[in-house]
């Protein structure tokens, strides 16, 4: 078994492009390219996907590999999770040869997964990877992938970045992003390229609604310290964002309720940010413990927490005035793309490390 921790960033093909010149910059030690098969499997009853476990076989140079990913768990587009690989001699899942981590138990024996696993959808990519070292001794790899998802005649792209962390700590890969170049047109990737193609199969959940009793809520509860009143609110916008992104833009923009009530929703989260400006302060000490640069991150957090609050302000009195539902939506999704927007979102993930 191996820990994997990795960022994920969807992003444009002009951010790509700048990444791939910035690479260069760095001592590489490791530059090459492959195009990737990935056949995604499940059983009749989607075991897999119920325990937000993803099975998968990947051909690359005529090599195959098997990886069982378990939960693990998300902050945004952090992921760490356990991931069990082994070889295969052909694209044909083989279960029982997961016996060998003894530390792997599955509520079903290897056998009886054999029998009813299929697959479910593929993914076809070009793949390219950069392994660099950053410095004291800290290691990522760095793969850009471009392609396509594949499932019941239907196709999405891909095209996203994902950071590793081969060797070092966790605060080193939103480091390294955050002294990119940074391009409007990077997002946090929130979904993994398996829950992108369960969705696609018509197997996936749907984007989960956010409501102003959501909000009312989170503004209820007690919270114990600044940092984990911090990490509900950062949890909070991943949830906001995340809706923004999977509900279906055409029923969105349809429904005028529903346009403005997004609009409310993001500009209450970011008037209670610029409010509540000391809560970054009582939670310094987390900054401290990872000895980062407090004063500089709490100035860039609250920075942004007010440029963006003005943003959301203009683009509400916009669709207030034209009531363009259209207009008003990809403005607020142009809004939760830029640059600044990310550096701010890294920023807020840092305060809730531990």
């Amino acid at each position: 078994m191996s820990q994997e921790i990795e960022l994920k960033l969807t992003a444009n093909q002009e951010v790509i492009n700048s990444l791939k010149q910035e690479l260069s910059h760095f001592q590489l030690l490791t530059q090459k390219q492959v195009f990737s098969q990935n056949s995604y499997f499940d059983t009749e009853d989607h075991f897999f996907a119920k325990k937000k476990m993803g099975l998968r076989v990947r051909k690359e140079q005529d090599r195959y590999t098997m990886t069982l990913k378990t939960a693990g768990s998300t902050q945004g587009a952090l992921h760490i999770r356990p991931e069990y690989n082994v070889q295969l001699s052909s694209s044909t899942p083989d279960m029982t040869q997961f016996a060998q981590y003894a530390e792997l138990q599955l509520e079903r024996d290897y056998q009886t997964l054999q029998s009813t696993i299929q697959p479910i959808f593929s993914t076809d990519f070009q793949r390219e990877y950069y392994l660099l070292e950053t410095g004291n001794g800290t290691q990522l790899e760095i793969a850009i992938d471009q392609g396509k998802i594949l499932a019941k005649q239907q196709q999405a792209p891909i095209s996203e970045i994902e950071i590793e962390l081969k060797n070092g700590k966790v605060i080193d890969v939103l480091n390294f992003v955050q002294n990119l170049l940074f391009l409007d047109g990077m997002r946090l990737g929130q979904e993994s390229k398996a829950e992108r193609g369960y969705q696609l199969a018509g197997l996936g959940k749907a984007a989960q609604k956010v409501t102003f009793n959501d909000w009312q809520q989170l503004l209820q509860q007690h919270y114990v310290s600044a940092q984990e009143q911090i990490l509900a609110l950062y949890q909070y916008e991943l949830r906001l964002l995340k809706f923004l992104e999977q509900t279906d833009r055409s029923k969105l923009i349809s429904n005028a309720e529903a346009t403005t009530t997004m609009l409310d929703l993001f500009s209450k989260l970011y008037q209670y940010y610029v409010e509540k400006t000391a809560l970054l302060q009582q939670a310094a000490s987390t900054l401290e413990q990872q000895q980062l640069a407090v004063a500089e991150i709490i100035d860039d957090v609250y920075e942004g927490n007010q440029v963006v609050y003005q943003q959301l302000r203009q683009i509400i009195a916009r669709h207030l005035e034209h009531q363009d539902h259209a207009k008003a939506i990809q403005q607020l999704f142009d809004l939760t793309a830029q640059g600044q927007y990310l550096q701010r979102m890294i920023n807020l993930l840092k305060f809730t490390l531990k």
